[in-house]
């Protein structure tokens, strides 16, 4: 694997300070590793409590170790999901390895379910990543993408969540909590969705029996409010 090669020879030729590995998800944080786990360099002695997985699961303790400065002679290896692009800073990073993916929920047509699915990251995210090295001090970032792609392929900026995922269970929210009509409320946020979409999210809640023909919320439609599941997934339940 191109990443766990990266890591070793990291280790093995560059001075001390701690790596940063970007990935999609928790499979492939799991998968690294248990690969890194194996190998020699991470086994003997304790070396194996600095293979510190990052991610929206790891509990609050877990995650303050990625905060501490390992003992001399080891080399922490932090393995995060995007949750470290901008909203941690772990200050003695110096090495960054981005695969340039993320995991990010969309809406799969067929099944009629937003899923999360595997993605390019946005330059934006990608040059974010870059900076978590060498935050105190001079850093290195191994990009796993060409140049070309940086250039030609990735999005300037993510689409926001708003516009690429279904919005019934936004709109629920939005009457169970007495903000008025979802689409005048809707139209006043930073980046709306199209007008199209809340009116076939207000139209699929209304068949599910949800919302009433004047977008009233229903007892059913107040149940499925509550519950963290599509609404089509939620009346099975109720």
């Amino acid at each position: 694997d191109l990443i766990e090669q990266l890591v070793a020879h990291i280790d093995d030729s560059e001075p001390p300070g701690a790596v940063l590995v970007f990935l999609p998800g928790m499979s492939e944080i799991s998968q690294l590793l248990s690969r890194l786990g194996a190998d020699r360099r991470f086994s003997r002695g304790g070396a194996r409590d600095w293979l510190i997985p990052l991610h929206s699961a790891v509990s609050p303790e877990q995650q303050r170790r990625a905060f501490r400065v390992p003992p001399p002679g080891v080399r922490k290896v932090v393995i995060a999901t995007n949750i470290a692009e901008t909203s941690l800073t772990i200050e003695d990073v110096v090495y960054v390895i981005d695969s340039g993916k993320h995991k990010e929920r969309r809406y799969d047509p067929g099944k009629r379910l937003a899923l999360l699915q595997e993605d390019w990251v946005s330059r934006a995210a990608a040059t974010q990543r870059k900076g978590r090295a060498g935050r105190v001090r001079p850093g290195k970032a191994f990009c796993l993408y060409t140049r070309a792609r940086f250039e030609g392929v990735l999005r300037a900026f993510q689409v926001p969540e708003i516009r690429r995922v279904p919005l019934e269970e936004l709109v629920l929210q939005i009457h169970l909590m007495g903000l008025g009509a979802a689409g005048a409320f809707l139209s006043r946020v930073l980046e709306p969705p199209a007008e199209r979409a809340v009116t076939a999210a207000i139209a699929s809640l209304q068949d599910v029996g949800a919302l009433t023909s004047d977008e009233q919320l229903t007892p059913l439609g107040r149940h499925l409010a509550q519950l963290p599941v599509e609404p089509r997934l939620g009346k099975l339940l109720v």
